[in-house]
């Protein structure tokens, strides 16, 4: 999962949101990891994944 960094939100790697944002302002994270912090799905990945499947 992708994070960018001061947001709370995790994103998929094929995401338009974190296609803008540079290296430095996006991490990487396990999504467990990413879950335990607290963080939550972006709306726009959780769209595309459902439409997808």
């Amino acid at each position: 999962m992708k994070v960018i960094v001061g947001t709370r939100r995790y994103h998929s790697t094929e995401c338009p949101l974190i296609r803008g944002a540079g290296d430095a302002e996006v991490q990487t994270m396990a999504l467990s990891s990413a879950q335990a912090a607290g963080f939550t799905s972006c709306s726009v990945c959780q769209h595309a994944r459902e439409t997808v499947g």
